[in-house]
């Protein structure tokens, strides 16, 4: 009686083209990981310029940036709630058409408003960037809004 071949793959077959399968797949997911930062970043630039733009005519027609009057209570470090106060009186005003409240990973903007209030220190918006904690060198900006006076 003749021998019969069985076709079909063995056990390290199976195990070996499993191997090559993860091993691509997470190299696949290392650059999406990435991918997915720089898009994080390029957004937290554009909304930084957005954020900066708005305060720059704001300042123009009012003579101060926002919030009006010496005291920032969104100007806190780290940033906190607060900001919304200044995004509510950009918007409410017609100096951005949306609510810009968070970055890209959940924190707000911050925001230090010396324009002329504390001498000549400039007044400038960040981000904390994705460890949510200020000036450890993952963060975006500061981005100059003012040089102070």
């Amino acid at each position: 009686m003749p021998a019969r071949h069985q076709k079909g793959f063995t056990l390290i077959e199976l195990l070996v083209v499993i191997s090559l399968i993860s091993l691509l797949a997470s190299m696949v997911l290392a650059s999406l990981s990435s991918a997915r930062d720089k898009a994080r970043y390029a957004r937290a630039k554009s909304d930084i310029y957005q954020l900066r733009t708005a305060m720059l005519v704001y300042k123009d027609d009012r003579g101060e940036l926002p919030p009006i009057g010496d005291n920032c209570s969104a100007c806190f470090n780290p940033p906190g709630a607060e900001w919304k106060l200044v995004i509510d009186d950009l918007v409410n005003n017609g100096y951005l058409s949306g609510r810009i409240d968070t970055d890209p990973w959940g924190n707000y903007y911050g925001y230090d408003d010396n324009d002329c209030n504390a001498g000549s220190s400039a007044s400038y918006v960040f981000t904390a960037g994705a460890d949510k904690i200020n000036w450890t060198g993952d963060e975006y900006g500061p981005v100059l809004i003012t040089p102070g006076c």
